[in-house]
């Protein structure tokens, strides 16, 4: 209140509504397979149907997945596609009202990728003659992989075994005494 005019306000004419969307998946760290099926998942507001879009460039350029979805829904089905990057990202915008500027995308980059690997992945204590299970995704792209360890950081590497089928996607290694 303004203690000089202590009687000036003013309201809105008409209702109005906030629109927002905010993209929850993919949003940055995910390993996404080649040729499989993931779903982008979203919050939106008021906003009636999305557009969805995906880079593979950091956001240089945008290619369409959708040009228009149910927001309600709060999902879509994605074939990811070919090529493979690390610098992936999915936006989302009000397919209606373009112009308006609602969007999210993705926080961080995530890897389309034709091989993934699952177990071990980072942060596991492996004891030595112990038999740990080394456990991959791929593609139908994929046919044999080659499985190898380093115990420098991945200055040098140390075969584990070669040719091995991708389709069997595990593997049971006895970890050397190599600490």
């Amino acid at each position: 209140a303004n203690s000089t005019y202590p009687n000036i306000a003013d309201t809105s004419d008409t209702i109005f509504s906030v629109e927002q969307l905010q993209l929850t998946s993919p949003n940055g760290g995910e390993y996404l397979l080649v040729d499989s099926v993931s779903t982008i998942t979203w919050n939106s507001g008021n906003v009636n149907n999305v557009k969805l879009e995906y880079s593979i460039d950091n956001g240089l350029i945008w290619n369409t997945i959708t040009s228009s979805t149910p927001a309600a829904s709060g999902f879509y089905n994605w074939l990811v596609p070919n090529p493979p990057s690390r610098n992936s990202l999915v936006r989302i915008s009000d397919a209606d009202n373009i112009s308006a500027n609602i969007t999210d995308q993705s926080d961080a980059n995530f890897v389309i990728s034709v091989l993934s690997l699952v177990a071990p992945n980072g942060g596991e204590n492996l004891v030595v003659n112990s038999t740990q299970t080394i456990k991959w995704i791929s593609n139908s792209s994929v046919t044999n992989v080659n499985l190898e360890f380093s115990t420098n950081n991945g200055t040098s590497w140390n075969t584990i075994a070669n040719g091995i089928n991708a389709s069997q996607q595990s593997y049971g290694w006895t970890v050397p005494n190599n600490p």
